[in-house]
């Protein structure tokens, strides 16, 4: 009879079968770990660039909605002479 306990055995039996898968597992690991960092660094460089888009259209948003605040006054002046317009080039 043994005196060790049975997961010892057991793992004296398995160790050198399990040694190379363990190390091919590793680098397996390494692998994805340096993959996903780079990885994260494309999302966050992405992630910067959609913020300073965002920051753009939103200041092109304001700039169109000031040029619609400006133009409200004079909006139905311009119309009215857009269809004179219309109506002389119609009649020539």
């Amino acid at each position: 009879p043994h005196v060790l306990p049975p997961d010892e055995i057991l793992t004296a039996h398995l160790a050198p079968r399990l040694a190379p898968q363990q190390s091919t597992l590793n680098a397996r690991l390494q692998n994805t770990q340096a993959s996903n960092e780079s990885l994260f660094s494309s999302i966050q460089s992405q992630r910067a660039e959609i913020d300073a888009l965002l920051a753009q259209l939103e200041s092109q948003v304001a700039d169109i909605d000031g040029a619609n605040a400006l133009l409200v006054g004079v909006a139905p002046e311009l119309a009215a002479e857009a269809r004179a317009s219309e109506v002389e080039m119609a009649g020539m």
